[in-house]
């Protein structure tokens, strides 16, 4: 990534000074594993989840978390976006659950906010010529930005407009639907509104990479199945073509099943599956995490560079995770012809202990958010699953 010197400098302050922007990278990414656990919101004594469902920019503050507008979409989901000053983020949320963030700093905006997201950017160094891309899941458009930045064209299927319609005023991203639509089309790409399975199964289109980051509190089923990774295998992917899947869960014991099963299901469609989880698996052992699945019926590598950016980055930053994510790789190939997932199961890939990971997570969150807050919200999270 092409930054100035300064930007370096500019870090190290931030990072000596209050939270680190940087330094919650790693903290914050854990934080929404949970299950979108962590929501930043402006509070006051009063204030209501309910008050939400509309745009009101002269809500209170608690100092530094800022309410800078919320809508509710068409499918009754409160849409928020939120700007918490003093980690140094704005925040996108989806009821309660976090979906994305930006640095609010300019110069700091190319990196991922969370870890997670930049796991996901480090795509850009498989050794593939990305020319095209698919992505399933908008969120804040930490992704698609990154990779436009880059000259990579990427359309963009995302279920709620209101999700789109806040990436684009709060987040930079492009929707290419009005203005010059079709020569902004031709550099950025397309921004389809509707539901991700419905979008694989009404047409076809071929792609250079198709990415499916569809998490928002639980792991929809109707986008991890056999019959859908076939028709992308065969329908949507060049023959080199890689396939990206980003979900939350466990990567090792018992309560890793679910993510096994998801990794078997790639393997049973894909000549070649490679799974990371977004930290050093040997750090927090009992979390759930980030876990990104790239498969292809080809083998494939990443050229991650190792000199100027790349030589000495700051912890939890953006390059420093893409440095390191290959020593990261979990859910190994298993022996055996255990169960994988298929749409007549109708399975909800739901991380099991969902209880017992919000609690595990509500001691951070309470480091992150004022006490306050949490008491205006009336808690916890995202038991409802949104299809994309």
């Amino acid at each position: 990534m092409r930054r100035r010197e300064k930007k370096d400098h500019a870090k190290a302050a931030l990072s000596a000074d209050r939270s680190s922007s940087i330094a919650v990278n790693s903290f914050v990414t854990r934080c929404v594993a949970t299950g979108g656990l962590v929501v930043f919101a402006v509070a006051s004594a009063g204030l209501s989840l309910a008050l939400l469902g509309r745009p009101d920019l002269d809500a209170p503050s608690d100092g530094h978390v800022r309410l800078l507008e919320a809508k509710t979409d068409l499918n009754g989901h409160v849409v928020a976006t939120l700007q918490n000053q003093e980690l140094g983020l704005k925040i996108l949320t989806l009821d309660r659950c976090i979906i994305g963030a930006q640095y609010l700093q300019e110069e700091f905006q190319d990196q991922a906010a969370f870890t997670g997201f930049a796991l996901q950017e480090a795509v850009v160094f498989v050794n593939r010529s990305l020319r095209r891309v698919l992505q399933l899941g908008l969120g804040a458009a930490s992704v698609p930005n990154f990779l436009r930045s880059r000259r990579i064209q990427v359309d963009v299927v995302e279920v709620s407009e209101t999700v789109i319609d806040m990436a684009e005023k709060h987040f930079g991203f492009s929707s290419c639907r009005r203005g010059n639509t079709k020569a902004c089309q031709q550099r950025f790409g397309r921004t389809v509104q509707g539901d991700g399975r419905e979008f694989l199964f009404g047409r076809d289109r071929r792609y250079d990479l198709v990415i499916s980051d569809v998490f928002v509190g639980s792991n929809p089923g109707h986008l991890h199945s056999l019959e859908v990774f076939q028709r992308i295998q065969q329908q949507w992917l060049w023959p080199s073509g890689v396939l990206m899947v980003n979900f939350v869960g466990f990567h090792s014991g018992h309560r890793s099943h679910i993510s096994r099963k998801l990794a078997r299901t790639l393997r049973h469609v894909f000549a070649t599956t490679r799974c990371f989880r977004d930290e050093d698996p040997a750090e927090h052992l009992d979390a759930a995490a980030n876990l990104v699945c790239l498969a292809s019926d080809q083998a494939f590598h990443f050229n991650v560079p190792t000199t100027g950016d790349f030589s000495n980055p700051a912890p939890f930053s953006s390059v420093w995770v893409m440095k390191h994510f290959q020593q990261w790789q979990v859910l190994p190939a298993e022996d055996g012809n255990e169960s994988i997932f298929q749409d007549s199961q109708n399975e909800l890939l739901e991380m099991d202990s969902q209880a017992e990971i919000q609690a595990h997570f509500w001691s951070h969150a309470q480091t992150l958010i004022p006490s306050h807050v949490w008491t205006a919200l009336g808690l916890l999270c995202c038991s409802e699953s949104r299809k994309n």
